[in-house]
């Protein structure tokens, strides 16, 4: 797995942060279907947090239906379609929280964050469709899903 720290002064429980980098890891392809993850054990001592927190995260992701846990082999992400996946977490927060991580961590201001992605944002509008077009893609989309 990809490193990730606790950030501590985010005002964001640290389950709740463990539980968000673990589903993220698998919905962005990082651990796939069968993929065997950290032990608990493993996985607190690399955060440097409580083992019973990295536990409750394992738990939770069991009880959703994300991961199962073979005892005497480890915990493994579980096989669910990519429905399943964004049900349990919105993807999008997901990928907002690793961009501002990734931003405050190469120095940028969180101002700075903001205009990147209203730059890109607005970009993207501009090779976009017409609004028809649109509509009828996302017509497509909702009938597929």
């Amino acid at each position: 797995m990809r490193e990730f720290r606790i950030d501590e002064q985010s005002g964001i429980p640290v389950w709740i942060q463990v539980r968000r980098r673990l589903v993220y890891t698998i919905v962005s392809g990082q651990y796939g279907p069968g993929d065997q993850l950290p032990t608990v054990r493993e996985l607190a001592v690399q955060l440097d947090i409580n083992y019973n927190t990295v536990n409750k995260v394992y738990q939770d992701l069991e009880r959703d239906g994300l991961i199962v846990t073979r005892r005497g082999r480890g915990t493994f992400v579980a096989d669910v379609g990519a429905n399943g996946l964004l049900a349990l977490d919105n993807k999008i927060e997901l990928l907002a929280d690793e961009l501002v991580r990734e931003g405050l961590d190469f120095g940028m201001t969180g101002d700075e964050i903001v205009g990147a992605v209203r730059t890109r944002v607005a970009q993207h509008e501009a090779l976009k469709p017409s609004s028809a077009g649109q509509e009828a893609a996302r017509k497509s989309r909702r009938r597929a899903g």
